[in-house]
């Protein structure tokens, strides 16, 4: 049998690039008395030699001891200049008369721990506020998705057979969740490290988030032309079934001639490949719903909906409230292409969800339109350029705006009611969206998303601007007890929907929808 100090052990495994017993299973140990915690103490000072550690353990520092029914687990983490070492931990597997049967090392030999030489920093270069900044910048953590505070701690991490000092953080994100833990080098600000500690079934896929234009910054990419790949990014695809194909909790490329399968879960492709779409539909879709339900809405829309990446080849998009499903159109720029486009659509589909039959008047087809629109430029705001925050689908735009930057629609105009309403709903709508846009800006983004979508449970299909503006002096008289009331009711005064005369409705005769 082979050994461990003076122990014998059924089988040990060394530690690849230490040399050192990384497991050793079924020890011969002794009976010994007192607490588990001494008992596992004597047991590594008896082996240390073979962990290549100081004989009085110096470098390790006891955690905590854990009872089971298997007996005790006794952790040890290695320390070194007073920091832990990421990942450097000891720990002994104790029977209930204290006898060692396993124990599983990852410490590093105190050889590996001497002084830097003298060309090498060993002092904090970054603060620990510099050292946070750049760690939020690479995990793309805007200030609407942090949820909670944000985590710090002073290490040292393992790189080959050196440690450098480096901040810890531990950063949680929302829409979609994510718990960072990365490291970032006090010597000179590089990331060491970093990782998602939500594991889950996932797949990998690149997508545009939210399209090349915002992206690059650059209102020159054309669609007949390459798109580079820094406009890319890959994301993780969550909850994705076994099949293979984009199947999901919350959507299905089903209606999608031709699909992508990946029996890996792996769906890297281009915009020039089959499969790009599906991958944009997917993400955004999933992603904007887990949101919805991270705002408190635990069944809006929470179901897999069909998803025609390439359901015609106009410039045209639309969701259908007969099969409940989104077809999204090849003109120009793919549709798909543009995740504000996919949003947008995905704003119909939530609506009609929570009022069926949606639009059934000219004003609530020119509200249906707005939200989706407001939806798409909500999400979308904090990461793009000052340019495009007022903007939505400046990709897909570029096929046909003379802008700069180019924009399907904006959010930000100036029109009011009754004055500038022509019956024709996505010009309709740009009075509403611009409603929805100063309320954002006056509660900030998820307070105004949850009271937009809250009040949405408060009209009826064929509801006016008038009765919208009311339910959502309503809703926020249940959510914020009334707090935002003035300034909601001002800013609709202003506008010209509440306070003035009303024109009369023409019903559900108006306009052919354009549904992008």
């Amino acid at each position: 049998m082979p050994k461990i100090g003076q122990f014998s052990a059924e089988k040990i495994v060394r530690h690849a690039m230490y040399g050192t017993p990384r497991k050793a299973l079924g020890i011969q140990d002794i009976q010994r008395k007192g607490t588990p915690r001494a008992a596992a103490k004597a047991f590594l000072t008896s082996i240390a030699p073979s962990l290549k550690l100081h004989s009085d353990l110096r470098t390790l520092k006891f955690d905590k001891v854990i009872e089971s029914p298997l007996g005790f687990h006794v952790l040890f983490q290695q320390y070194h200049n007073k920091k832990p070492i990421t990942g450097a931990w000891v720990k002994v597997d104790l029977d209930g008369e204290n006898r060692a049967y396993h124990f599983t090392n990852t410490t590093m030999p105190v050889k590996m721990l001497q002084k830097p030489s003298r060309k090498q920093p060993t002092e904090s270069v970054w603060t620990e506020a510099d050292a946070k900044k750049r760690a939020i910048a690479a995990v793309k953590a805007t200030p609407s998705r942090i949820r909670g505070r944000i985590e710090s701690e002073l290490v040292n991490f393992p790189k080959g057979k050196m440690v450098q000092p480096a901040w810890k953080f531990i950063i949680p994100l929302s829409a979609p969740p994510h718990d960072w833990r990365i490291y970032i080098s006090t010597r000179n600000g590089s990331v060491l490290h970093k990782e998602d500690m939500i594991k889950e079934a996932t797949g990998t896929g690149l997508v545009f988030d939210p399209n090349p234009v915002v992206t690059l910054h650059d209102t020159t990419l054309r669609d007949t032309k390459p798109v580079p790949d820094s406009a890319y990014e890959q994301v993780q695809l969550r909850g994705l079934s076994s099949s293979g194909l984009l199947e999901g909790p919350y959507v299905s490329t089903s209606t999608t001639k031709d699909r992508v399968r990946s029996r890996n879960h792996k769906f890297i492709y281009k915009r020039d490949q089959s499969g790009f779409k599906e991958v944009m539909a997917y993400f955004h879709i999933d992603r904007m719903q887990r949101y919805i339900q991270s705002l408190g809405f635990k069944n809006v829309n929470r179901r897999p909906i069909p998803v025609n990446v390439a359901g015609q080849r106009a410039d045209n998009s639309f969701y259908s409230p007969a099969t409940k499903s989104l077809s999204f159109g090849t003109g120009g720029v793919d549709d798909a292409e543009d995740a504000e486009i996919i949003l947008h659509e995905y704003g119909h589909s939530i609506q009609d969800a929570q009022v069926p039959g949606f639009g059934a008047s000219d004003e609530a087809g020119a509200m249906g339109e707005g939200f989706g629109d407001y939806l798409a430029g909500s999400y979308f705001h904090d990461m793009k350029p000052s340019e495009f925050q007022n903007c939505v689908g400046s990709w897909d735009a570029t096929a046909y705006s003379k802008s700069h930057p180019p924009y399907l629609r904006r959010l930000d105009s100036k029109k009011t009611y009754p004055n500038d309403i022509d019956g024709e709903v996505h010009d309709d709508g740009e009075i509403w969206s611009a409603c929805l846009w100063q309320i954002r800006q006056l509660m900030g983004r998820k307070a105004a998303d949850k009271l937009i979508l809250s009040h949405h449970f408060l009209i009826q299909k064929d509801a006016g601007f008038q009765d919208a503006a009311q339910a959502l002096i309503q809703a926020d008289q249940q959510l914020n007890d009334g707090r935002n009331r003035a300034a909601i009711q001002k800013l609709f005064v202003q506008r010209g929907i509440l306070g003035r005369a009303k024109r009369k409705s023409r019903g559900v005769a108006r306009k052919q929808r354009r549904v992008k």
